[in-house]
C-alpha cells in the first residue's frame, strides 16, 4: 500500500478484523519494521530517526494502558513528558504547565488525584489522550479510541479528537470498527481489505454500500443523516452471499423493485436499474443501496437519451430482471430496451399478470410476448424463487 497524509488531516482507517489496521499503525509507529518499502515522516525514513526524536513528533494512544499499578491521573499524564526530560531529571515548571494544559484540554483536571484504575472506561480513554497531548506530538495515532465505551463516552471521545485536530492542528490517524462513528469523526478514510487499500478518499467515495458489501461480506443500506448529511450505514438481513459478482440490471418501478434490488445487493451482484423517474420509490431505494440508475425527471416519459442509456446497461448485464411493474406510455420503452438489447438471461416476475398491468392498449403484453419468443427467459413468482435462482448463477 502507498498513501500520504497531509499535516492537520483527520484520517480514519476502516476494515474487518485481520485486515491489517493495527499492524499498519504499529508500522507507522516504528514498532514493526516493513519488510519492503519505508515510512516517511516529513520526508525522512522513520527507521533512521532516533527513537527519542520520533517520540517528540508522534504518539500512539492504545486501547488500554495495560498494567498501571496505583498511579494517579496526574502521574499517568506526566509520563507523556518522558521524551522531553533527561533521564531521572524532575519535571520543570514548563513540563508541569504542559501536563496541566493537556488535562484541562481533555476535561480531566478535576480527576488529577484519582487513581487511574478507579476511573470509568471513558475517563481512562481521556486520560490516555491527555498523556499523548503532554507528549506534544504533531501526529496522533489512535487504536480503537471508542472501543467498549457507551454512547455518551463514544460521542465525547469523537468530539474531543475533532476539537484537538481543529484547535491544535494535530494530524490524526485513527483505527475504528464502528462505521457510523467513523463517518462522524473522519474527513478522509482508508478502507482496508486483506492487508491492502480497497478504497481511499472522502466519505462519499469510501463508505458506499458496494464497498462495504465487498469488504465486510454483509448487506447494508447507506443513507444520510438528516441533520449533518453524513453517511449512515444500516445493516440489512443477510439472505444470500455470493462472491461471483454477477452483473444484473433491474427494470422496475412503483415499489416493485425495492426488495429485489436489496436481495441482489445482498447476494454480491453488481446491480444497475432503470430507467426510473426521480421520486419513484424504487428510485429512492436504488439511491439508498448505492445502485447506478438511469434517471428521468419526475412525472416525465422516459426520454430518448434515457432509453439509450438503459439499453447500454441492459446490454452489459448478464441477467436482466423485469419486476411486475405496471406499464404506461411513460415507461413502455423499458420493455423495448430489454427486447432490443438483452444478451443474457431475462428473469420475469409474474408474466401471467401482464394483462392487468398493461395500460398501453396491449402493447406491453405484445412486447413481453416477443421477449419470451426471442430471449432466454425464466419466470419467477416470489423473492424465494429469485433467491434459489441466484444460487445457480
Amino acid at each position: 500500500m502507498s498513501f500520504e497524509i497531509e499535516r492537520g488531516d483527520l484520517v480514519v482507517i476502516l476494515g474487518p478484523n485481520g485486515a491489517g489496521k493495527t499492524t499498519l499503525l504499529k508500522t507507522i509507529a516504528k514498532v514493526v519494521s516493513p519488510k519492503v518499502g519505508m515510512v516517511l515522516l516529513d520526508g525522512r525514513n522513520i527507521s533512521e530517526l532516533p527513537t527519542i526524536q520520533l517520540m517528540r513528533t508522534l504518539c500512539v494512544v492504545p486501547q488500554s494502558e495495560g498494567s498501571v499499578f496505583s498511579f494517579t491521573v496526574q502521574d499517568i499524564v506526566a509520563m507523556g513528558r518522558t521524551p522531553h526530560v533527561p533521564p531521572l531529571a524532575p519535571l520543570s515548571q514548563r513540563d508541569w504547565q504542559v501536563v496541566r494544559e493537556a488535562m484541562e484540554s481533555t476535561d480531566i483536571w478535576e480527576l488529577r488525584d484519582r487513581l487511574f484504575i478507579e476511573l470509568s472506561g471513558g475517563e481512562q480513554r481521556r486520560v490516555l489522550i491527555a498523556k499523548a497531548l503532554a507528549q506534544e506530538p504533531q501526529l496522533l495515532l489512535l487504536d480503537e479510541p471508542t472501543a467498549n465505551l457507551d454512547l455518551h463516552y463514544q460521542l465525547e471521545v469523537v468530539e474531543l479528537i475533532q476539537r484537538l485536530n481543529r484547535e491544535r492542528n494535530i494530524t490524526v490517524l485513527a483505527v475504528l470498527h464502528d462505521l457510523n462513528l467513523a463517518a462522524m469523526l473522519g474527513r478522509r478514510f482508508i478502507l482496508m481489505h486483506q492487508g491492502r487499500i480497497f478504497a481511499m478518499g472522502e466519505a462519499d467515495e469510501v463508505l458506499t454500500a458496494q464497498n462495504i458489501q465487498q469488504v465486510y461480506g454483509v448487506p447494508v443500506v447507506v443513507t444520510r443523516h438528516p441533520l449533518n448529511g453524513k453517511p449512515i450505514i444500516l445493516l440489512s438481513e443477510r439472505r444470500i452471499l455470493s462472491s461471483r459478482g454477477v452483473r444484473v440490471h433491474v427494470v422496475c418501478g412503483g415499489g416493485t423493485g425495492s426488495e429485489v434490488m436489496a436481495v441482489l445487493v445482498a447476494s454480491g451482484c453488481q446491480v444497475t436499474a432503470g430507467a426510473l423517474n426521480k421520486g419513484d420509490s424504487d428510485y429512492e431505494a436504488a439511491q439508498l443501496l448505492g445502485i447506478p440508475v438511469v434517471e428521468e425527471q419526475p412525472f416525465m416519459p422516459i426520454s430518448n437519451e434515457a432509453f439509450e442509456r438503459t439499453k447500454r446497461m441492459v446490454a452489459e448485464a448478464e441477467v436482466v430482471i423485469l419486476t411486475d411493474v405496471p406499464f404506461g406510455w411513460g415507461n413502455i420503452v423499458n420493455l423495448k430496451a430489454i427486447l432490443e438489447a438483452a444478451n443474457g438471461l431475462v428473469v420475469v416476475f409474474n408474466p401471467e399478470t401482464i394483462g392487468d398491468r398493461d395500460f398501453v392498449n396491449g402493447e406491453a403484453a405484445n412486447l413481453l410476448k416477443q421477449i419470451f419468443a426471442t430471449k432466454q427467459v425464466v419466470s419467477v413468482h416470489s423473492l424465494t424463487e429469485l433467491q434459489r435462482l441466484l444460487v445457480t448463477l
